[in-house]
């Protein structure tokens, strides 16, 4: 698999970037961590989450492990970011797999054929609102309640995370975003996709949308982060089915059979019927 991958980070508006970010295409590894306060605990807090990736992304990816690797940043930021906190986001690439989660409002975006296929939740109200009908996914940008967020590291003992989605099988030409909110709150969803489908590799994506960051925003807001990448597969590449991926096929094909519980339900309820017609049988009989 070729991993092709570019990043980019400004201070936008701000005298400091707070915002620190990791991007190995070797490794398989993409973070942005974006950094709360506006001050200097704000840039030692996501350097601690970006250095604490760094050193312990070894592979062996599972839903587990990965939400793991969130709280195992958590810790090293309480411990070392001296009283700063941060958001992150994450995807890292392992046998032919995608893997991602969040905390906070930095966001993975994924893209297949052009179109998200998948992307992280908001840990917010504004997230929140939205999970109950209350808010538009779209609305989140303008809402006064943005930065209210639920899930930062450094905040808690425990991130306690309940989002570790399942891992992506890659395709050919599948695409990824990772990026603090200061690069999505000016670039609209429809518009990666867009800047995608006219890109023929990801520096051009990416200046796609700076360009309209920039023209949206003036450069006048908060720091803005983003890696994005873009995968290419020869065709002759094989990988081993996840844990995860035989489970979710087993449950596929269990739907269009009945559970075993319920199939003894079933049976016990046919039984009592059949017994219960040839009672009314034999009673038709008796009183004839």
């Amino acid at each position: 698999m070729i991993v092709d991958a570019f990043q980019y980070t400004c201070e936008g508006g701000r005298e400091q970037n707070e915002d620190s970010l990791l991007c190995s295409a070797e490794r398989g590894l993409f973070v942005v961590a974006d950094g709360l306060g506006g001050h200097m605990d704000g840039e030692k807090a996501s350097s601690a989450a970006v250095e604490y990736f760094r050193l312990n992304c070894r592979g062996g990816y599972t839903k587990e492990a990965v939400c793991g690797l969130l709280e195992g940043a958590n810790q090293e930021v309480l411990q070392k970011g001296e009283g700063g906190k941060t958001t992150v986001a994450a995807g890292f690439l392992e046998n032919g797999h995608f893997w991602y989660a969040n905390a906070g409002d930095s966001r993975v975006y994924y893209f297949r054929g052009g179109k998200i296929l998948a992307q992280t939740k908001d840990h917010s109200v504004c997230q929140a609102s939205v999970d109950m009908g209350l808010l538009r996914p779209e609305d989140i940008r303008g809402s006064e309640d943005r930065s209210r967020l639920l899930k930062v590291l450094g905040s808690e003992e425990k991130l306690n995370l309940r989002r570790c989605a399942p891992p992506i099988r890659v395709q050919n030409g599948d695409a990824f975003l990772v990026c603090s909110d200061g690069f999505w709150e000016y670039v609209y969803e429809e518009e990666m996709e867009a800047d995608l489908l006219k890109s023929d590799c990801a520096e051009v994506w990416m200046k796609h949308m700076l360009k309209r960051h920039i023209l949206r925003g003036q450069n006048k807001g908060d720091n803005y982060t983003a890696i994005c990448g873009i995968l290419h597969l020869d065709g002759s590449e094989t990988y081993d089915e996840l844990p995860e991926e035989k489970t979710e096929k087993e449950e596929k094909k269990a739907g269009g059979r009945a559970h075993p519980g319920r199939r003894r339900a079933l049976a016990v309820l046919c039984g009592v019927a059949v017994l219960a017609a040839l009672a009314a049988v034999f009673l038709r009989l008796f009183l004839w």
